[in-house]
C-alpha cells in the first residue's frame, strides 16, 4: 500500500499515439523561474540547445532578495564572508541535515554566478543597479551574513515590481532568447520518458491539449518549484505549510509538486520529511519587532528575540492562526536601539546597506497607518481597552504585561531568558497591538540529489540524465530554512541553475 496519498500514484504512460509534435534537444527543462532561466542561459551560453517548458503563460521571478556567500560587487563594498564560518553556521542551523556538499557548492560557487547575473542585469538594455541588503539580525543567536543582493531601477521595478527577483529573470530571459533557447509556455510537463534505465524526455500536454514529446541527448532538468499549492502533498510531506495563515506565493493552479511527482515515478527519492518550509510573518502586519507577544489567550508564549522564520513557527507551534505584537508610544526610539542586538525582515526595516539609514521613523509610522485602516493595528490607551480590541482576556494579558514590564526593571526574563539589552518597558500610552502571522513562501524540499544534481534512486545511484534545482530538489535545508543569508533560496537557484548549465553543455551527448 502507498504510504502517501492519490497524488503518488504513477499515471499509465501517454501512448506515443496521443502525441501530435516530437521534438529533439540537447536540455529540456521544465519550469522557468530563477532556477530553469538561468540554467537554460548559461547552457545555451556553453553552446548547448535548450527548451524550456513552463505551463504559465510568462517566466517567473519572486521576490527581492538573492543571496550568495560573497561576490565581487560585495567585495567592492567591503564586505567578504569566512566560507567555513559560515558553513559552520548553515550546518548546525539545518540540524546537520542538509547536505552539506550541496552547501559547500553554493557557498564557493554563488560568487561567480552573481557576478555573471550583475554583468549582464547592469547593461544599458536593463539598467538595473545592484544594492546589498541591509536588514540584519545582528546578533550572536541567530546569525545572519551580508549577502543578499537587490537590485533597483530595472524594466521590471519601474512598472512595479519588487526590486530584485523580476527583473533578474526578466534580463535572463531575455538574454536566454538571443541565445536561442525555446520557451514553450502554456505547456505543462507530464511525464518523464526512461530508455531502459535512463531519463531521455519529456511528454508535455500544450494548453490545447494536445501532447508533445520533448527528447534530450544531454538532460532532462527539472525546476518545476514547491509542492506549496498541492494541499494533499503538503499535508503527507509538509504539514506545517497547511497550517500558515496563508500561501504567499503560490499561484492559482502552480506549485502542485509536478517535478516531485514526475521524478518519484522515474525511480528517484525525496529527501527525508517533513520538508523544511519558509515561512516569515507576513500573513498580516509586516512587522513584528521583539518586545511582548501574546496569544490569544492574551500571555506571552515564547522569547521575542527570534528571526521571522522562527516566530512564524512558534506561532504554528502554539496552534495559533495569529498573535499580537504589542509595542507603546515611544516605539521608535525602542526598535532603533534593539537593532544594534537583532532585527532582520520585519524586526528591522528593508534598507540598502551603507547608502540608507538602518532605521527611518517615517516608514513605519506609515506601515502604521496602513495596519489601522486594515484592521491588522489597533491602539489604546490603556492595556485594558487594547486587550479588548485585540479581543483577547483582559485580566490575563494585563497580568502578562505588568509581568513583563517587571522583568524589564529587574533586567532578567524569568519566563523565556531575553537578554537585557532588549528588555525594554512598555508603559508610556498609546499602547499598539500588531497582529502578525505566518504565511508560507515556500517549500524548500524535494528530490534526493547528489551534488551534480543528479536525482538519485534507493540505493543513491543517480538516475541518468535526470536533474534537479530549485525547490524541487532536496538537500539545501533538512530542517528549517536558515535566514543566514537573506534570499539564499532564490542564490541556491541561481548558482545551481549557473553550474549545471554550464556542466551539461560541456557533456558529451
Amino acid at each position: 500500500m502507498n504510504k502517501w496519498g492519490s497524488w503518488a500514484q504513477k499515471p499509465d504512460l501517454i501512448p506515443e499515439t496521443s502525441i501530435s509534435a516530437f521534438y529533439n534537444t540537447d536540455i529540456v527543462i521544465a519550469g522557468a523561474g530563477i532556477a530553469g532561466v538561468s540554467c537554460a542561459l548559461r547552457a545555451a551560453q556553453s553552446g548547448a540547445r535548450v527548451i524550456v517548458l513552463e505551463q504559465s503563460r510568462n517566466w517567473s521571478g519572486r521576490g527581492g532578495n538573492i543571496g550568495v556567500a560573497n561576490s565581487a560587487f560585495m567585495k567592492s563594498r567591503g564586505y567578504e564572508n569566512d566560507i567555513d564560518k559560515l558553513g559552520e553556521e548553515w550546518i548546525k542551523r539545518c540540524g546537520n541535515r542538509c547536505n552539506e556538499r550541496l552547501v559547500r557548492k553554493y557557498l564557493l560557487n554563488g560568487g561567480r554566478a552573481m557576478d555573471w547575473l550583475i554583468d549582464i542585469i547592469t547593461r544599458p538594455e536593463y539598467g538595473a543597479r545592484p544594492a546589498l541588503e541591509g536588514s540584519l539580525y545582528r546578533g550572536e543567536k541567530y546569525r545572519e551574513y551580508v549577502g543578499s543582493h537587490r537590485f533597483f531601477d530595472g524594466p521590471m521595478a519601474r512598472n512595479g515590481a519588487r526590486a530584485g527577483g523580476a527583473d533578474a529573470v526578466y534580463a535572463m530571459y531575455s538574454e536566454a532568447l538571443k541565445a536561442g533557447v525555446d520557451f514553450r509556455f502554456k505547456t505543462r510537463a507530464m511525464q518523464l520518458i526512461k530508455t531502459g534505465n535512463r531519463v531521455t524526455g519529456i511528454i508535455a500536454q500544450r494548453e490545447t491539449g494536445e501532447y508533445e514529446q520533448y527528447t534530450c541527448s544531454k538532460g532532462c532538468i527539472l525546476a518545476t518549484g514547491d509542492i506549496g499549492g498541492n494541499k494533499e502533498m503538503c499535508e503527507d510531506l509538509a504539514p506545517l505549510a497547511n497550517k500558515c495563515a496563508s500561501k504567499k506565493y503560490t499561484t492559482k493552479n502552480g506549485n502542485l509538486g509536478d517535478g516531485h511527482r514526475m521524478g518519484l515515478w522515474a525511480g528517484g527519492v525525496f529527501e527525508d520529511t517533513p520538508f523544511p518550509t519558509m515561512i516569515h510573518s507576513m500573513a498580516y502586519f509586516l512587522g513584528t519587532y521583539c518586545f511582548f507577544f501574546a496569544g490569544l489567550d492574551g500571555r506571552r508564549f515564547m522569547n521575542e528575540d527570534t528571526y521571522t522564520q522562527g516566530n512564524s513557527i512558534a506561532v504554528i507551534r502554539e496552534g495559533l492562526p495569529y498573535a499580537w505584537s504589542v509595542i507603546d508610544a515611544d516605539w521608535p526610539e525602542k526598535v532603533e536601539k534593539s537593532l544594534a542586538y537583532g532585527g532582520g525582515l520585519f524586526w528591522g526595516q528593508d534598507h540598502k546597506l551603507d547608502e540608507e539609514p538602518i532605521f527611518d521613523r517615517e516608514r513605519d509610522l506609515r506601515l502604521l497607518k496602513r495596519g489601522e485602516a486594515d484592521g491588522t493595528m489597533v491602539f489604546a490607551d490603556t492595556p485594558e481597552e487594547l486587550a479588548k480590541l485585540m479581543d483577547v482576556p483582559v485580566e490575563a494579558f494585563c497580568d502578562e504585561l505588568a509581568r513583563y514590564n517587571r522583568f524589564c526593571e529587574a533586567g532578567r526574563d524569568d519566563d523565556f531568558g531575553k537578554r537585557p539589552e532588549l528588555l525594554m518597558p512598555l508603559n508610556k500610552p498609546p499602547f499598539y497591538a500588531l497582529k502578525f502571522g505566518p504565511s508560507l513562501l515556500a517549500v524548500v524540499g524535494g528530490l534526493k540529489t547528489d551534488a551534480n544534481f543528479q536525482v538519485v534512486g534507493e540505493t543513491n545511484e543517480p538516475i541518468e540524465g535526470l536533474y534537479a534545482i530549485g525547490n524541487v530538489a532536496g538537500g539545501r535545508y533538512g530542517v528549517d530554512y536558515p535566514l543566514i543569508i537573506c534570499g539564499n533560496s532564490h542564490g541556491t537557484a541561481l548558482t545551481f541553475g549557473f553550474l549545471l548549465g554550464e556542466e551539461l553543455a560541456a557533456k558529451e551527448a
